[in-house]
């Protein structure tokens, strides 16, 4: 543990001696003051009064006047902020780097230890699909996946204890760590695919899973389109998000009226076409800039998807590659694995979740300590 100066190295060792434990929930930490503060008071000096000795009548008197006593006033004790260690992965890629977005470290303690949310460690893992392909067809891209890939990933996801989440869950776990499985997956569904969707339901089916639809609004979609996917859409398997009206790869010489036909656009034909209100943006291609993330949240968007394969998310901590990290707005910036690596994106994950546990195991005591000292009302509030 580092703390900055020697006041707080003093209350550290007064917490250790007067507390046998950290209380494991920041509701107990209250308590925790009173107890520092009655330790760090010592004993007032007693008040002592002189004696004045009598002497003969014929000798002058000479009265000593006894000296006031001083009472000796504890100094106070004013702990200096320090910075909180923060995990790290040496699974991620070289040019990856977690960043954490919330900057209030208070909020962050309160949710990330508080009663009823997320445990350390669990994680989320975005996947992308597009192309499922036939029995006989072979990949040529890394876009596509054999249909024998699919459905061994899909058992996979199954055996090792993932559970799927919609883009509203993802956006409460990563904003204040709701509860949500400690083993979690979003598997996202890009473009106009009818025939793949219904490749999905009997295991949405089976596992009560979701499946994130990235859908293009395009014009072009016809009235018999739209019938087949809002029949799709009755199964309530299906969590339909925006990935653009016409598809368009958003640059930075992109007309201003194009961005915002493909930012604002598909929020009134999806409300139209399934009663629902989209709250992630999947950026066509992956392709973002500063300009469109701001309308994305004047939109009213909470969430946006790259096409990156960085990692998987928890809660304050997203993996970023130099391009993302330079827009300085993680959220709207989210990696997410290609579906060709989707069983190996799972391992990997499930390897970083664990080792944030214990890493958060480790530094609990620390993180508590801070939050009592920093984060408690003063009394009178």
């Amino acid at each position: 543990m580092k703390i900055r100066n020697l006041a707080a190295l003093i209350l550290i060792g007064l917490f250790i001696m007067t507390s046998c434990s950290v209380e494991s929930e920041i509701g107990n930490l209250a308590s925790l003051d009173d107890r520092m503060t009655s330790s760090v008071t010592p004993p007032l000096i007693s008040e002592t009064t002189p004696t004045v000795t009598s002497v003969p009548s014929n000798t002058p008197t000479k009265t000593t006047t006894p000296k006031a006593t001083q009472t000796e006033v504890p100094p106070t004790i004013t702990p200096t902020l320090w910075v909180l260690s923060s995990f790290t992965s040496s699974l991620l890629y070289p040019n990856v780097v977690p960043v954490s977005y919330i900057d209030d470290t208070c909020a962050y303690l309160e949710n990330r230890w508080g009663e009823g949310k997320s445990e350390p460690g669990t994680i989320v893992v975005p996947i992308m699909f597009h192309s499922i392909l036939k029995p006989g067809r072979e990949v040529t891209d890394s876009s596509q996946i054999t249909m024998a890939y699919f459905e061994y990933f899909m058992q996979y996801a199954e055996k090792m204890g993932f559970e799927t989440v919609t883009v509203d869950e993802l956006a409460g776990f990563l904003e204040e760590n709701e509860a949500i499985p400690e083993r979690s997956m979003i598997l996202i569904l890009d473009d106009r695919r009818p025939g793949t969707v219904e490749l999905f339901l009997p295991y949405l089916e089976e596992h009560d899973w979701t499946l994130t639809l990235a859908w293009p609004t395009t014009d072009a979609t016809d009235e018999e389109l739209w019938s087949r996917m809002e029949g799709l859409a009755e199964s309530g398997r299906l969590d339909i998000q925006s990935h653009g009206h016409d598809h368009i790869y958003i640059q930075d010489y992109t007309p201003l009226e194009e961005i915002e036909e493909e930012i604002y656009k598909p929020i009134e034909v999806i409300q139209e076409h399934f009663g629902t209100t989209p709250t992630a943006l999947v950026w066509p291609g992956g392709n973002f800039t500063e300009l469109a993330i701001e309308m994305a949240h004047e939109a009213g968007f909470a969430l946006g998807f790259t096409a990156y394969s960085q990692g998987p998310l928890m809660f304050n901590w997203i993996p970023l590659g130099e391009i993302e990290r330079d827009v300085d707005d993680p959220l709207m910036v989210l990696p997410r694995y290609w579906s060709s690596e989707a069983h190996l994106a799972l391992e990997k994950a499930v390897a970083i979740g664990e080792a944030a546990r214990q890493a958060a195991e480790e530094a609990k005591a620390e993180e508590l300590l801070y939050y009592s000292l920093f984060c408690q009302p003063s009394e009178g509030e």
